[in-house]
């Protein structure tokens, strides 16, 4: 999946793959990933960092965090971007809200979000980890794999990932041909 876009993920059009919606989007500019998910269920009542689920994170995963649409808080940063990177993670996508985009930026850490705001985390308790969510209008699994570009964010369910690829790839093919042509 490295080596296609969101785009072209997206234009397989096959059942595996779901667009989620465009409220989300890359919170600093160059920004893409690409990883198997791990997921986060932030508790409506206590909103925080998904510091736990980092905790139990593999290197490679993206973390997805569905904070049920609220952004009055943000319940990501730039010091859990240092400490995804430290543990390897590639990236976070979340229905919430993020800060500290300079920080962020400045890393290179991948991080995309409904909303930005200053107000930082009040709660300390997470609901669930690894459990399905939704975010951007998708119910999404641990194990799916996002694709993710400034473009957008497509998610692969993981029982179709080989058919994905396949076809994503031919897609690519396929545009190159056609940027060659005109």
């Amino acid at each position: 999946f490295e080596r296609v876009s969101s785009g072209e993920v997206a234009d397989t059009k096959l059942d595996g793959v779901t667009v989620l919606q465009s409220d989300l989007g890359a919170v600093h500019a160059d920004c893409s990933v690409v990883g198997p998910v791990r997921t986060a269920m932030l508790d409506p009542s206590a909103l925080c960092a998904p510091v736990q689920t980092l905790e139990s994170a593999e290197e490679g995963e993206v973390i997805v965090v569905d904070a049920g649409g609220r952004i009055g808080e943000a319940g990501w940063g730039d010091l859990r971007s240092a400490y995804a990177t430290a543990v390897g993670v590639n990236g976070i996508v979340t229905n919430g809200a993020i800060r500290d985009v300079s920080g962020i930026r400045d890393i290179g850490f991948p991080a995309f979000s409904r909303a930005l705001t200053p107000n930082g985390p009040s709660g300390s308790e997470e609901a669930e980890r690894n459990v399905p969510v939704t975010v951007g209008g998708a119910s999404i699994e641990p194990g799916d794999v996002v694709v993710v570009d400034e473009t957008g964010v497509v998610v692969v369910d993981r029982g179709a990932v080989e058919e994905v690829i396949d076809a994503a790839e031919a897609v690519a093919e396929m545009e190159r041909g056609v940027r060659q042509h005109i």
